[in-house]
């Protein structure tokens, strides 16, 4: 038996599926992350884990993985190929492979190859597009960042504490038992440490409490709501930017990520964009991995439209 096999690795998680040569889904698996990016010294290893785990689950020998794509988060310039195809140097994967960044990923199985933009938020943030001449696009290209990853989402939390506003006192309690820390004076003691943490750990404490300020805001917190307002406010003007690009409308936007869809913060964006007739919000068809699946089908010259289908069908009756 052939398999196609897709990566999407990303600096908290990489996640890689396996299909047969029909479209069947046969593997969808979760390991630890494996994005150069984030200095991961284990990365390739990782990933490595990750592949055989798959392989393993759809019953199949690395020599029998037909293509695989894998998009990877830092993966930017030429030059990162560097890193970015050792991640993929696996003892017994004789197949061809496609890398690209994880947003391309993202797109191909949010959008299943039509043009359109996917509003990244999770781990990461970047607003990504596919216009109708196939140019791919991001906001990164106009030199805007939405601050909506979910480490960022706590910085501004904890900055907005610092900066004196302390009325919203039970999330602001929250924030400083999540912190371990007995007061103000004691949090920013902490923070002009930088809690005595590398940058990966440091992204990763952060990126932690995101869940709990979007829930805050939900909740009807003042501070964690103008946090994640203000996210999604840098997420609509990076739509926009990338929304020029496009030659006519609606341009379907899709949310992916767990900050993005987490439900104040998709209930925010929807608010943003009612009304404007250039965009229309879609659901993602696929998560990246399969999108990467997708990828990889195409790059085995398999007939992309069936494949598609049951790809489609076969995720959703099982439910993954």
């Amino acid at each position: 038996m052939e398999i196609l096999m897709g990566i999407d690795g990303g600096g908290t998680h990489t996640r890689v599926a396996a299909a047969d040569t029909r479209g069947r889904l046969l593997a969808h698996i979760r390991r630890q992350g494996g994005a150069f990016l984030y200095k991961d010294a284990n990365a390739n290893e990782n990933v490595r884990l990750a592949v055989l785990a798959a392989a393993a689950e759809a019953g199949c020998a690395l020599g029998g993985v037909a293509a695989l794509a894998a998009g990877i988060a830092g993966y930017d310039r030429k030059k990162d190929l560097r890193w970015v195809r050792g991640l993929t140097k696996i003892e017994g994967l004789r197949c061809p492979v496609q890398h690209a960044n994880d947003a391309v990923v993202a797109h191909r199985g949010a959008l299943l190859f039509q043009p359109g933009i996917v509003a990244i938020a999770g781990t990461g943030s970047v607003i990504a597009g596919f216009t109708e001449e196939g140019k791919f696009i991001r906001n990164y290209d106009f030199r805007h960042y939405a601050n909506s990853a979910a480490c960022n989402l706590t910085y501004y939390s904890v900055e907005k504490l610092l900066a004196g506003e302390t009325d919203d006192t039970n999330f602001a309690d929250q924030l400083l038992r999540y912190f371990g820390a007995d007061d103000i004076a004691a949090l920013k003691t902490l923070r002009k440490k930088d809690f005595g943490l590398g940058s990966a750990q440091r992204m990763k404490l952060f990126g932690d409490f995101a869940p709990a300020v979007t829930a805050a805001a939900l909740d009807g917190s003042r501070l964690a709501g103008q946090v994640c307002a203000r996210a999604a406010e840098e997420t609509i003007e990076g739509i926009r930017l990338l929304g020029g690009c496009f030659a006519s409308g609606p341009v379907p936007v899709a949310l992916v990520g767990s900050v993005a869809n987490s439900a104040f913060m998709k209930n925010a964006i929807s608010e943003l964009l009612r009304g404007e007739s250039k965009y229309a919000l879609a659901e993602p068809a696929l998560p990246p991995a399969l999108g990467a699946v997708l990828m990889a089908a195409q790059l085995a010259k398999i007939e992309i439209g069936v494949f598609q289908r049951n790809l489609m069908e076969s995720y959703h009756r099982e439910g993954a």
